[in-house]
């Protein structure tokens, strides 16, 4: 899987929560064709640790009908048990979506949307729209 992918440095104290690896490894094994970029930026919102956006196929640029996937930084004391939650619920929840998204009519490819995972209080949370 080919994909443009850009990570922003992070000061101390904060950390990555996903290695890059085991998303490579879940999206080659469920087959996913349809990410043109992948982020690991800095968090600016509270909860939220990973998202996929996609682009619907109404605008006329290089990478509509693609999705792009963001993962957030965390508190470096948060890591190992956002990693956790990730590996065993997250990227299961993302690998879904692409696929849905892979198999949607024209319909709901033409336009955009969004899936939202925040992690707060030992759960995950998805927000679909």
């Amino acid at each position: 899987m080919e994909y443009s992918f850009s990570k922003s440095k992070l000061p101390k104290g904060e950390s990555y929560p996903l290695k890059r690896s085991l998303l490579d490894s879940a999206l080659q094994q469920a087959g996913i064709k349809n990410v043109a970029i992948v982020s690991y930026l800095r968090n600016q919102r509270v909860d939220e640790v990973m998202r996929v956006d996609f682009l619907g196929e109404h605008t006329k640029t290089a990478v509509s009908g693609n999705a792009s996937l963001t993962v957030y930084s965390v508190p470096k004391e948060q890591r190992a048990i956002t990693e956790s939650v990730l590996s065993h619920e997250g990227l299961e929840t993302i690998v879904k979506w692409l696929q849905k998204v892979e198999t949607a009519g024209n319909t709901w490819r033409f336009a955009d949307h969004h899936l939202v995972l925040e992690f707060s209080l030992q759960s995950l949370r998805q927000i679909e729209s």
